[in-house]
């Protein structure tokens, strides 16, 4: 985790200026970053090069007690299988993991996660080219609230559900073979033990697919 927060506190607060997050141990913790929080790092090597991380929405989350405003008085879902999709970034530079990039590889990576862990949606406070490429690459979005100023930013709330098919057409728009997923039986391991099986189930899916495109 060390090496996450300091991959956190590089990439948002020295390389996009988030001043308000710095701190003198060069670690980017949040108040959000508790127990049930969920960490998506993706690793070349044993260098993080890319960061996404998952808020249950029954708890306290950045829309929750951040800047509700945006919502207008309006209500947002929440649910245990409801998660806020935050803290998104991957390092600088042409990085490529068998020959894909990185940051089609953590893309890929959170909607196959989500599939797997049962994480049936998420809510996303973004920039609305962001909501254009969440659609484009087989999310079903739909806007919670009209586009809002943040910090002289604009941002729109979304709720975004991944699918299988949305998971096939990332594979195919990026050339991905494969689990983008390394699932280690540890204690702390947030996945149930049929989230486990089903993603060796998707694994042998996938390979077979693979296998059958090559052929074809």
């Amino acid at each position: 985790m060390e090496k996450i927060w300091r991959f956190r506190h590089e990439q948002f607060v020295e390389r996009l200026g988030w001043e308000a997050l710095r701190r003198n141990d060069g670690l980017e913790i949040d108040q959000f970053d508790h127990d049930r929080a969920l960490h998506l790092a993706l690793f070349f090597g044993d260098t993080v090069v890319g960061y996404t991380r998952l808020l249950p929405t029954t708890e306290p989350h950045l829309l929750s007690d951040v800047y509700p405003q945006i919502m207008k008085g309006q209500a947002w879902p929440r649910s245990p299988e409801i998660f806020e999709w935050t803290r998104c970034i991957v390092a600088e530079g042409q990085i490529l993991i068998n020959g894909v990039s990185a940051s089609h590889v953590l893309m890929t990576g959170v909607m196959e996660f989500c599939l797997v862990a049962g994480i049936t949606s998420v809510i996303v406070e973004t920039h609305p080219k962001l909501v254009q490429l969440l659609v484009s690459t087989g999310w079903n979005v739909t806007e919670l609230g009209p586009p809002s100023l943040l910090n002289g930013v604009l941002i729109v709330p979304i709720q975004a559900k991944p699918s299988m098919s949305g998971l096939r057409k990332h594979h195919q728009l990026y050339s991905i073979q494969g689990s983008t997923l390394l699932l280690e039986p540890e204690v702390r391991n947030p996945l149930k033990p049929e989230a486990t099986l089903h993603h060796l189930h998707y694994c042998e899916f996938m390979a077979k697919r693979d296998l059958q495109a090559d052929r074809g």
